[in-house]
């Protein structure tokens, strides 16, 4: 029976060698009487004394601790600042391919809506040789010039 508890009794140890660095550390007060004379105390001041202000009872922080911890924010404050300029760049990278493809597409447009032009002037063109006497040959250079002008259409309007 004792041997179905052992993983457990083993948890309850190591947490219990946790417990001691969990608990914050206790605040001691500089008390003063009207005398002059100093205590300390972990509790409430003793009778007849006030507190002047808590003792700072944290470990000084050593000259290699404090120039390592200065370094480590020197190259972390570096390194953030040089990945806020690779994201600026990048993001002007992308606004420039974006100016640039509004750009591409409105030409595109612009040839696609030409091109649809010059077919419909092609088209009242021949449709004006209908209307009056013509020549075969006006006639098939008319079409030929549809033909030419539907195919531009084609590929200067296809997506």
């Amino acid at each position: 029976m004792l041997v179905a508890f052992a993983p457990l009794f083993r948890l309850l140890l190591a947490s219990l060698t946790l417990l001691p660095a969990a608990v914050p550390a206790q605040s001691i007060q500089r008390c003063e009487s009207k005398d002059g004379r100093v205590t300390y105390s972990n509790t409430a001041c003793p009778d007849g004394t006030m507190p002047v202000r808590k003792v700072n009872t944290e470990p000084p922080i050593s000259v290699d601790d404090r120039k390592g911890a200065q370094e480590r924010a020197r190259k972390e404050s570096a390194a953030a600042k040089q990945i806020d300029k690779e994201q600026a760049q990048q993001e002007a990278r992308d606004r420039k391919q974006a100016d640039e493809r509004a750009k591409a597409d409105a030409k595109a447009k612009e040839r696609c809506e030409n091109a649809r032009r010059d077919l419909e002037r092609s088209r009242a063109a021949r449709g004006e040789l209908n209307a009056r006497p013509s020549t075969p040959e006006k006639i098939e250079k008319a079409e030929s010039e549809i033909r030419r002008r539907g195919s531009e259409v084609t590929r200067e309007c296809s997506p």
